[in-house]
């Protein structure tokens, strides 16, 4: 009867082992196959977490990830992070550096109760146990992949969680570099805004929406005073230092929902969503003292010209509008430059209009 009893319990547990590893299996197939249906970085890193906190349960997960300038670390989290050790998770001012598996370049672990001799600026305060996985493809370590969970992690779970970072580490690596060569084709390379080909696309864009919506859409053209002037005096150098500068200043000054861009050699273009005449006043007045108290090394105050034209009241169409800012921008700099003008009506019958309102 003890024998009998022996071989149903080698039966049963052969058994749950078969179930587990069926439906471990089971999970990677559905991870592999979501991942090869994913068309972003962002929603494979959602796809990769929400697989580890079904491997591990009760785990949370983070993806830190490499930004485009390749100098700082972004974190994404779960959604259940809060409830896991990750709640005390450092995800500000992060360098690649910070983190030891990306660091080192392999697996890092910590369990509880072991002291470090160096400790990881980003995971080494988190309570309970921590492993973390490089995102290495190609030669390349692109980020880190970190599970944290109040237990001890088993050798099973560390072995699991190498598993699905290795199955998402080439899918993650092809949308990065899809992803940062659509970038650098649609931006500036030295004031890292977006080019004039993407304005383009983005007033088209933005008009069409505040047509649908029947809100205001402010255009600011913005011209450097005097570029070649500093170019003769300083150098192109020089020059170049004080568009970049520039560019810094419009990222800095700007709300999140606005847009600028480089539109070519001196000239900026602003686009400013639900925003009227008199508020995209108020912006580029607000744009033109920040640049005028921007002193730069070597040159030396720098100041700028804006026109202002806004739709629907100065034109329905976005090249209209576009050559409305421009007419007001030509007024400024005749006006004496450092200043800010607002487009004019059209005389009637302007064969100039293009769909400009009179």
């Amino acid at each position: 009867m003890a024998g009998i009893s022996a071989r149903r319990v080698a039966l049963l547990i052969a058994s749950a082992s078969s179930r587990r590893r069926s439906l471990r299996a089971k999970l990677r197939r559905e991870l592999n196959e979501l991942l090869a249906l994913s068309t972003s970085e962002e929603e494979s890193e959602q796809l990769l977490i929400g697989h580890l906190e079904r491997i591990v349960p009760g785990s949370g997960a983070a993806v830190l990830r490499r930004d485009n300038g390749d100098d700082r670390l972004e974190a994404k989290l779960s959604g259940n992070a809060e409830q896991t050790p990750l709640r005390g998770l450092r995800t500000d001012q992060l360098r690649p550096r910070s983190c030891l598996a990306v660091r080192l370049g392999r697996a890092y672990e910590r369990r509880p109760g072991d002291d470090p001799l160096l400790e990881c600026e980003v995971c080494g305060k988190l309570a309970g146990a921590v492993a973390c996985e490089p995102l290495r493809f190609g030669g390349q370590v692109n980020g880190a992949v970190l599970v944290a969970d109040e237990q001890r992690l088993g050798d099973r779970d560390r072995a699991r969680i190498h598993e699905a970072v290795m199955q998402a580490a080439p899918i993650l690596a092809g949308q990065r570099s899809l992803s940062l060569a659509e970038r650098r084709a649609a931006s500036d390379a030295l004031t890292g805004l977006p080019n004039r080909r993407a304005a383009d696309e983005t007033i088209k864009r933005m008009a069409a929406h505040a047509g649908r919506a029947l809100s205001p859409l402010g255009v600011v053209r913005l011209d450097l005073d005097r570029l070649q002037q500093i170019n003769d005096s300083h150098g192109r150098e020089r020059g170049d230092k004080a568009l970049a500068t520039i560019g810094q200043v419009l990222s800095a000054t700007l709300r999140a929902s606005d847009f600028a861009a480089r539109y070519g050699g001196q000239e900026f273009l602003i686009l400013l969503p639900d925003t009227d005449r008199r508020a995209s006043q108020d912006v580029a007045e607000k744009l033109r003292r920040a640049i005028e108290r921007t002193n730069m090394p070597d040159i030396g105050v720098v100041t700028g010209s804006l026109g202002v034209a806004c739709l629907p009241e100065d034109a329905v169409d976005p090249e209209a509008l576009i050559r409305k800012a421009e007419r007001a921008l030509d007024a400024a700099k005749a006006h004496g430059r450092n200043r800010v003008e607002a487009a004019q009506p059209s005389a009637a019958g302007d064969p100039r209009g293009g769909g400009e309102l009179a």
